[in-house]
C-alpha cells in the first residue's frame, strides 16, 4: 500500500495505459470485425465493377459504329433519292397518259373511241399512212399517184368495238380509255416517221386485254405475250404496265425516227425486222462509171439498183403506268419502335426524298408505341 501511496503517480498513469490499452484491445476487435465486412464489400464491389466492364464490353467504340451508321444512312439515303428520281423518269407522270387519265363512264369512253377511228383514218390519210387493204397503193413513188382514201375496216388494235360496245366493267373501261388515247399517240409517232418520198403502210396494231369482257372480245388485236413475257420490265421490277406490238413496212429511216419517239413512259422491249421481197422493187439504170482507158471498147450495159429498199419492223413496246415501290409500307415493316431515333429517321426521309412520309410514319409509331 505504501508504495501505491509513494507512486500515485506511476500507479495512476499504469491505470490510464492499461485503460487505453483495454480500449484500444476493445476497439481492435470491433474494428477486425469492420475490416473483414469492409474486405468483403471491396471484393462484391470488385466484382460488380468486373460486370459492369464485361456488360459494357459491346459498346466499347459506340461513338466510332454511331458515325459509320451515319455515314452508312447518308450513302443509302443518297441511294434512294436517286431511285426516286429514276423512278420518277421511268413514269414520267407530266407526260403519262395514265396518271392524266380523269375517270369517264362507259358511255364517255365509247363516244370517244368512235371519235378515235375518225379521226385516226384521217390522220393516216394526211399523213401518207397506208392502212391494211390499201397495200397496192402504199409504195407510191413521188410521180405516181397518192394513195387512195384509206379504208374503214382497219380497228387500230379496237377493231371488235367498231359499232359494237359490249357491257364493260367501271375499270375495264378506264383502262380501254387509257390504251385509246396510248394508240392514239403511236400513231401519232408513226405520223411522225412518215416522209413525203416514202409512205409507211402499217400492218397492226396489238394489245394486252384490260380484263375478262374485253379479253373475249378482243380477237386478232390480242398480242400474244406468252414466249415473251422475260421482255416486259414488270416481269423483274415492281411495276405496272401495258403492252403493244406495232407493225409497219417502211425504211429504215422510218424506224430510227420512230424510235426516237419512244420516250418514257414507252419502252422498247423487242424488235424485228424482215426484209421485204424486193423482187418488184422500182429499179433505175446506174449512172455508169467508165474505168476502162480512153478509146477502150467497152460494153454498154446497165446496171439496176434496188431503189425502194423495205422492211417490215414490230415492235414491242411496253408502257408503264404506275410504279408499285410503297415506301411508307416498306418503313412501316422494317422500323421497331425500341430502335429507331426519330430525328435521325426524319433526317433520312428527308434526305432520300421522302419528306411527305415523315408525320404519319411518327403518327404511325406513336399510335404503335400507345398499343
Amino acid at each position: 500500500m505504501n508504495f501505491i501511496k509513494n507512486n500515485k503517480l506511476f500507479v495512476s498513469l499504469l491505470l490510464l495505459a492499461v485503460i487505453i490499452f483495454s480500449a484500444l484491445l476493445g476497439v481492435g476487435f470491433i474494428l477486425s470485425g469492420n475490416r473483414q465486412e469492409l474486405i468483403k464489400e471491396i471484393g462484391r464491389t470488385q466484382n460488380d465493377i468486373s460486370s459492369f466492364k464485361n456488360e459494357m464490353l459491346p459498346y466499347l467504340g459506340l461513338d466510332y459504329d454511331l458515325k459509320l451508321a451515319s455515314e452508312d444512312l447518308e450513302t443509302f439515303a443518297s441511294i434512294e433519292r436517286h431511285q426516286n428520281r429514276l423512278w420518277s423518269m421511268v413514269l414520267a407522270s407530266e407526260n403519262n397518259l395514265s396518271r392524266k387519265w380523269s375517270k369517264k363512264s362507259t358511255d364517255s369512253v365509247n363516244s370517244m373511241l368512235t371519235l378515235q377511228y375518225t379521226r385516226l383514218r384521217k390522220l393516216c390519210r394526211e399523213k401518207n399512212i397506208v392502212l391494211p387493204g390499201n397495200r397496192s397503193t402504199g409504195s407510191a413513188l413521188p410521180f405516181q399517184a397518192q394513195p387512195e382514201e384509206v379504208t374503214n375496216e382497219f380497228g387500230f388494235g379496237m377493231t371488235a368495238y367498231d359499232g359494237n360496245w359490249p357491257n364493260f366493267s367501271e375499270e375495264e373501261a378506264q383502262k380501254l380509255g387509257v390504251q385509246i388515247e396510248i394508240i392514239k399517240e403511236l400513231i401519232g409517232f408513226v405520223g411522225k416517221a412518215v416522209t413525203p418520198e416514202h409512205p409507211i403502210e402499217l400492218v397492226h396494231i396489238k394489245r394486252e386485254p384490260v380484263g375478262r369482257t374485253d379479253e373475249r372480245n378482243i380477237a386478232m388485236d390480242q398480242i400474244e405475250l406468252e414466249d415473251r413475257k422475260d421482255f416486259l420490265l414488270r416481269t423483274s421490277l415492281s411495276l405496272t404496265s401495258m403492252g403493244f406490238e406495232l407493225s409497219f413496212i417502211g425504211h429504215t429511216p422510218h424506224a430510227r425516227t420512230f424510235l426516237n419517239s419512244l420516250s418514257p413512259p414507252y419502252f422498247l422491249r423487242d424488235l424485228k425486222v424482215v426484209r421485204e421481197d424486193t423482187a418488184g422493187s422500182n429499179s433505175a439504170p446506174a449512172p455508169g462509171f467508165d474505168f476502162a482507158p480512153e478509146g477502150s471498147p467497152t460494153e454498154e450495159s446497165e446496171l439496176p439498183i434496188v431503189q425502194d429498199v423495205r422492211s417490215k419492223f414490230t415492235f414491242l413496246v411496253e408502257y408503264v403506268t404506275d410504279i408499285d415501290r410503297g415506301p411508307e409500307e416498306f418503313f412501316k415493316r422494317i422500323i421497331r419502335k425500341e430502335n429507331y431515333d426519330e430525328e435521325k429517321l426524319s433526317e433520312f426521309l428527308e434526305k432520300s426524298g421522302h419528306g411527305k412520309l415523315i408525320d404519319s410514319l411518327l403518327e404511325f409509331l406513336s399510335k404503335r408505341e400507345d398499343a
